[in-house]
């Protein structure tokens, strides 16, 4: 189902361990990791909500591949400059597309491995020809699950830029906003919100409406992946039974014991309906601003 939504308070205890970094030699029984857990769960203003539906993944992978934007790429590009706005934005959304079927790969492979042949392995069982062949699949993705989940961030974050300089048609006046960076983009509404008339539902919905592009797209991209960030700890985990999300669990380190930390949870998952939902609203104003004037 394409636009899949999850309300912020949908988040649902996800207290089983897939992978700790590497100064977390030990390895966690679930329930003892409970209490942690609950507390996440506490910091939903600063996370992403789990996506609540089972993660099929030719189904993400046949949704992620269509563009919702292609309607009006159509009407508003019909004459191709090579090189131009268009293949930009096409060309960021080939990657996007890509990097995320591999996260929805290494989610699927770490979910059914977790709950499955971990557990024949940790307690001294005989793997049956099938957990064989998923484990060892594991094994082979699971070098490289931070290197696909950060990646997907990174041209997420590139693909909302190009996104931003698809507007340069339907947005006019004396005053506009940046078409080069979605996060400057949406600084000039905050601080310009009637400024371009015609525009103000648009102004409000890049104000009240890209919540998730803050925290924790911006927020993750930013601190812990391109620039030197405060010091933290990161814990992925995975849910329960039919949880099938796999969130990574940011600590920032408190600066006295006197400060509680704070966390902040990162789905991939979630990152891709976001982007979905974002593209499709665009595409819908960007269209219906395209017909007034025709």
């Amino acid at each position: 189902m394409s636009g899949e939504k999850g309300g912020r308070n949908s988040f649902r205890l996800s207290a089983a361990p897939y992978y700790e970094k590497p100064n977390q030699t030990m390895e966690r029984d679930a329930r003892k990791l409970a209490p942690l857990i609950v507390a996440l769960a506490l910091l939903v203003d600063m996370s992403h909500a789990s996506v609540n539906k089972r993660l099929n993944v030719r189904n993400e992978i046949k949704r992620i591949r269509v563009d919702p934007l292609q309607k009006y790429l159509d009407l508003a590009y019909s004459k191709r400059e090579p090189g131009g706005v268009r293949d930009r934005y096409e060309y960021a959304y080939y990657l996007y597309s890509r990097a995320m079927e591999r996260v929805f790969e290494q989610i699927s492979t770490a979910v059914k491995y977790r709950k499955g042949p971990y557990y024949v392995k940790r307690y001294g069982g005989r793997f049956t020809p099938g957990q064989k062949k998923l484990a060892d699949k594991a094994r082979t993705l699971r070098p490289y699950m931070e290197l696909d989940i950060s990646t997907s961030l990174l041209h997420t974050r590139i693909l909302l830029d190009r996104v931003t300089a698809l507007s340069r048609p339907f947005l006019k006046g004396p005053n506009l906003p940046s078409f080069t960076s979605f996060s400057d983009h949406k600084k000039f509404f905050y601080r310009n919100p009637n400024t371009l008339k015609g525009h103000e539902v648009y102004s409000s919905y890049i104000r009240e409406e890209t919540n998730w592009f803050d925290i924790p797209i911006k927020f993750v991209r930013d601190k812990f992946f391109v620039h030197q960030g405060p010091k933290h700890f990161m814990l992925y985990t995975i849910g329960w039974e039919n949880d099938d999300n796999l969130t990574l669990h940011i600590q920032l380190m408190p600066e006295s014991r006197k400060t509680k930390a704070e966390w902040i949870r990162f789905n991939p998952w979630r990152m891709s309906y976001d982007i979905e939902n974002h593209l499709r609203w665009f595409a819908k104003y960007a269209v219906g601003k395209l017909d007034e004037k025709s």
